[in-house]
């Protein structure tokens, strides 16, 4: 798929986070000031591969956010992975199979089994935006799930279309559980800047009162 100049933006936008993965920079995680646990679940989806505009990274940019939420509250984690992976390794057929499942309403089945959520009071999710939606296999968690009575706090990766309405989609498909305030990360973010996605969860966590066991500290 060759977009035309007038499209390029539109597709970017709407696409969202994972076809705009960037190649991860040497920038070193901001040291820890360790706390006391508290037990919560980060639950997501990230691909990698060939990106718009970077070539081929090794690491999805919302695996970099759901690993940074986990580190900084002690959360189990838990990735999405598609049972069978039909996912395009190349960028443009990626943003057509993308939009083909999306018009399809498709629910990819995924692998592995899902911690018992009887455990977890909070749920993180979290994934790329796919023209301008939750990836559809993240639809097959959702529905598989008993998530009632959960807080759910959705987090995404982006390249301009910011939250998406990832919140009110994630209400919609979860009527039963209690949304928390999203978070919106750009990819560029995600993969060039570990301390200011640590800053930016940090700063998250607090204004949606989910505990801390590290704090991240700027470096010199």
């Amino acid at each position: 798929m060759k977009f035309l100049l007038p499209f390029v933006v539109a597709a970017f936008a709407v696409f969202g986070a994972t076809c705009c993965d960037v190649a991860q920079a040497d920038v070193p995680a901001p040291p820890r000031i360790a706390k006391p646990q508290s037990k919560v679940l980060v639950v997501y989806f990230s691909r990698a591969g060939e990106q718009y505009n970077v070539g081929v990274v090794k690491k999805g940019n919302t695996a970099f956010v759901a690993e940074e939420i986990a580190l900084q509250t002690g959360a189990d984690l838990f990735e999405i992975k598609p049972k069978k992976d039909v996912y395009p390794k190349k960028y443009d057929d990626l943003t057509d199979f993308a939009k083909k499942e999306m018009n399809k309403k498709a629910r990819p089945e995924y692998a592995g089994k899902v911690p018992d959520l009887k455990q977890y009071d909070t749920i993180f999710v979290g994934g790329p935006v796919w023209w301008g939606d939750w990836p559809m296999v993240m639809y097959t968690f959702f529905e598989k799930n008993d998530l009632s009575g959960k807080k759910l706090a959705p987090f995404c990766t982006h390249e301009g279309s910011g939250l998406s309405g990832f919140d009110k989609k994630l209400q919609k498909a979860c009527p039963k559980s209690s949304i928390l305030k999203g978070l919106a990360i750009t990819g560029t973010v995600a993969q060039k800047n570990r301390q200011k996605t640590a800053e930016n969860v940090s700063k998250w966590l607090d204004e949606i009162k989910v505990k801390k066991i590290a704090e991240p500290k700027k470096l010199p």
